[in-house]
């Protein structure tokens, strides 16, 4: 099957944790409840390389199909929400997967719009393109997780139900596509309903804590409802939900399918007096209590967020798509600013975003929150050009992300860069990049790559660098882990013994041992996690299974690239004025010690590095309590507008200063000259992918 599975062990990972911590990575039981890691898992036959492997040269893309043409106008019975079941068959016919789903069909202006929800699919309200019209018919196409896939269908038994064809696209392939078809019946939009009442709650098992939020109401089709669980980066997630005697039973369509059996508290009554609902969370092998209680006043589909910017603006929004030589194209929104302060001989600097670790669109959405969105928003309000780009095989984007390491990430933001350089009104020596967590790791290594030599042609300019690391990942990943339990409440005596069997792997893999040399330490880690969780040891072939889903994970070419991967590395070579800022309360890459490493290669080296820690804020600069990932969505600040007032600040003064004069390599101290940094993976060229030639990976240094 080739939709390849949504799994929100990943987004939860990646979105809300950011940098990848291995106490969601390696936890054997729920650490993420509704399923498991994807970060190793195979991605079509897709070949998985190495930061100092040479790329293949791409062939070129296939042309693109002709837009679709609308025929008539469409019926109305098509709008509103619907939700069914997509049957999937594989090519040879032996196996089917059901992908259910919901679409909402609404109009825009003259134009229809679909909207899809489908979990197995990563499509989480996203948007259907290439849509056809005609009457009761009505076709589009999903894309998502890499893969698309165009629907088909028409009207039925009076407008109640919605059926037809599903088939995959593979325009670059040559392997055949799977098929299938799809059935919907009329639901309704709890958002939509006026007595629709809200719940929350927190699941707890093997010492994580997941709130979530439910939302139910009865409307002219029957009950529905949605439900957020923020921290996995399901927000407003339509759900199956059937009225019982006593309260409701909820399925939640995720890859592994939950089931939420309620109760009402003190009998089933009238819905509008229903205070608590209590009753279990199941999952597969899972099943825990978990007790919602009616939140007084909330609305379905509200969160508020105030700094999220809303139209009109003003300046100038245009969608880009950006040609990778690989063979994939980044899509994204590049901003120009009306405001014309900064501009030299009509051309305003600009700055390249670079998410964090994870499969992050263009505005690094998670929890509600659109950091990328404030921060493109702020900048050019200022008079700076922006550019940011869902990440590869992401949202728009197009690409394998699964078997990409960082070097491959920095290679995308490498090329965007690049072509931003080529765009009208732009200067090109004004150009910086802004990374976020793992985007902070990207920036240096752009920069080294764009700065090599003594006389490069406009290289990077400046770096901002939000939560950067500044220490080797496994090292990262350890102290990330003991911060994130310790803060559930486990003490450091009980917490100690995991944590010492978690940095004796990261020893093990930073010394780059083989597979079969690390099972000892995965079993241990195992053990320890599941004693630290309160879980029984399962017999043994479970036992194997889990040790071996869990080396499987760390030797899956990220995460094994990352765990070894140390910054300083390229941040020895920066020659370009740099911003590094922390928040105090960050778990995920702790301020003191990262900030500490940028202040000694400043000192040790002289690069031209600012560091700053924002008291009080959290990994994604917003005021908070804990620190913690939960937390995060209930956050109702993106930035901190202090913290954000800085940046913006820095940016514009660092560009109207100007380009900073290149540091001959011959004046380097020899540790640094010799030092290994990834080589440049691409040069960017405008002519077609299949002529861009990759650049050869035998120095730490390309000039």
């Amino acid at each position: 099957m080739s939709f390849r599975p949504f799994v929100e062990g990943q987004r939860a990972r990646r979105c809300a944790a950011t940098l990848c911590s291995l106490a969601t990575v390696l936890a054997t039981v729920l650490a993420n409840v509704l399923a498991p890691t994807a970060r190793a898992e195979a991605q079509d036959a897709a070949p998985r390389r190495g930061i100092g492997t040479p790329p293949p040269v791409a062939p070129a893309p296939a042309e693109p199909p002709a837009a679709p043409v609308a025929v008539a106008p469409l019926a109305a019975e098509w709008l509103g929400d619907w939700g069914g079941v997509a049957t999937i068959t594989s090519v040879d016919r032996s196996s089917t997967l059901e992908l259910r789903m919901t679409i909402r069909v609404a109009m825009r202006g003259t134009e229809p719009s679909v909207t899809v929800w489908c979990m197995r699919a990563g499509a989480l309200a996203a948007p259907a393109v290439d849509l056809v019209a005609n009457g009761n018919a009505l076709s589009f196409t999903l894309d998502s997780q890499g893969e698309r896939a165009r629907f088909e269908g028409a009207l039925g038994e009076g407008g109640k139900i919605a059926s037809g064809s599903v088939a995959f696209l593979r325009e670059r392939r040559q392997t055949p596509a799977p098929s299938g078809t799809w059935s919907l019946r009329r639901v309704d939009d709890v958002a939509a309903i006026p007595d629709a009442r809200v719940f929350s709650a927190t699941l707890e098992a093997a010492g994580q804590r997941l709130p979530m939020r439910l939302a139910l109401g009865e409307g002219p089709h029957g009950w529905c409802g949605t439900i957020d669980i923020l921290v996995q980066g399901i927000r407003d997630y339509p759900v199956e939900v059937a009225r019982t005697d006593v309260g409701f039973k909820i399925l939640l369509a995720a890859p592994a399918p939950a089931t939420i059996t309620l109760a009402a508290t003190g009998g089933p009554g009238e819905f509008a007096g229903m205070q608590v609902l209590e009753g279990t969370f199941a999952q597969g092998a899972f099943a825990g209590p978990i007790r919602f209680e009616a939140v007084a006043g909330a609305k379905a589909g509200t969160l508020r967020r105030p700094q999220q910017p809303r139209p009109p603006f003003p300046y100038e929004s245009t969608e880009v798509k950006v040609a990778h030589p690989l063979g994939h194209v980044l899509a994204g929104t590049l901003t120009l600013p009306s405001k014309r302060d900064l501009a030299v001989a009509d051309r305003v600097p600009a700055v390249v975003l670079v998410t964090g670790s994870g499969a992050q669109d263009r505005d690094e959405s998670l929890m509600g929150h659109k950091p990328f969105a404030v921060l493109a928003d702020a900048m050019t309000r200022a008079g700076v050009a922006v550019l940011r780009l869902d990440d590869r095989g992401t949202a728009s984007s197009t690409g394998d992300f699964a078997g990409a390491t960082t070097a491959d990430f920095a290679s995308d933001a490498d090329i965007a860069v690049e072509w931003l350089k080529r765009q009208p009104g732009i200067d090109p020596a004004r150009i910086g990049l802004l990374g976020h967590s793992e985007g902070g790791i990207v920036g240096p290594l752009v920069a080294t790559w764009q700065n090599a030599g003594d006389a490069p042609t406009n290289p990077l300019a400046f770096l901002v660098l939000i939560a950067p690391p500044g220490e080797i990942g496994g090292r990262v990943l350890t102290r990330q882990t003991k911060a994130l339990v310790a803060a559930t409440g486990v003490s450091e005596e009980k917490l100690a013994p995991m944590i010492a069997a978690h940095e004796a792997l990261m020893t093990e893999m930073i010394s780059a041992r083989p597979a079969d040399a690390l099972r000892p330490f995965v079993a241990t880690l195992v053990r320890e996690q599941l004693t630290l969780a309160g879980q029984p040891i399962p017999d043994e072939n479970t036992l194997r299974s889990l040790n071996d889903q869990t080396l499987a994970q760390l030797t899956g070419a990220w995460m094994s690239e990352f765990i070894r991967l140390d910054p300083r590395a390229a941040l020895v070579w920066l020659e370009v004025p740099t911003l590094a800022v922390w928040g105090s309360r960050d778990l995920q890459v702790e301020s003191a010690v990262n900030s500490a490493i940028f202040e000694e290669v400043a000192k040790s080296t002289g690069a031209p590095i600012t560091a700053r820690v924002f008291e009080g804020l959290n990994h994604l600069l917003q005021p908070a309590k804990t620190g913690t990932v939960e937390e995060y969505g209930e956050i109702e600040t993106t930035i901190d507008p202090k913290a954000l007032d800085e940046i913006v600040a820095w940016i514009v003064e660092t560009t109207r200063r100007g380009p900073a004069k290149q540091v001959p390599e011959a004046t380097r101290p020899v540790e640094i000259r010799e030092a290994y940094v990834a080589p440049r993976l691409f040069y960017y060229r405008e002519q077609s992918p299949a002529e861009v030639a990759p650049v050869p990976a035998q120095g730490a240094r390309t000039p």
